[in-house]
């Protein structure tokens, strides 16, 4: 008892179906298969060449554009009222200028010690870090002199 595998893109074998198609297919092909090739020929231009004839403000529009339109997909954005969709942006606005703010803010002392901890660990002297980047030294001079000077005043 063998059953036959009947694939959808290849026609049946069984003399039950015509070899020919309706009439009705013939004409939604020969209606829209001049529709297609428009398409085609306008969707066969490759990236590059279609970049080269928009200007760089051009691109920079579209690649933002772009991206809005991945964040409105991604996130549901798309299907919120504009009230909804004002109040959920600016959440996203706020929430990102502050982690630039903050990152621009306590980065470069953050990196500052954690580049002077390493320089320790690998050389045992945290002169040298102090010495390269002299551009924070007088500022963590200020801030952890009074409490040197506090604890060698107690002892």
């Amino acid at each position: 008892m063998a059953t036959e595998m009947r694939s959808f893109y290849t026609p049946s074998t069984s003399t039950q179906m015509s070899p020919h198609s309706p009439s009705i297919v013939d004409e939604l092909i020969s209606k829209y298969s001049s529709s297609m090739a428009a398409v085609n020929t306008a969707s066969s231009l490759s990236p590059a060449s279609y970049g080269k004839h928009r200007s760089l403000a051009q691109r920079l529009i579209h690649r933002v554009r772009l991206e809005y339109y991945r964040y409105e997909v991604t996130f549901g954005v798309y299907v919120m009222s504009p009230g909804e969709k004002f109040v959920a942006n600016a959440f996203v606005f706020v929430f990102i200028s502050l982690l630039i703010w903050a990152s621009l803010l306590y980065l470069p002392q953050l990196l500052f010690r954690k580049i002077a901890r390493l320089a320790w660990l690998l050389t045992g002297h945290s002169d040298d870090v102090a010495v390269v980047f002299g551009i924070f030294d007088s500022a963590y001079a200020t801030s952890s002199e009074p409490a040197i000077a506090t604890s060698t005043r107690a002892s």
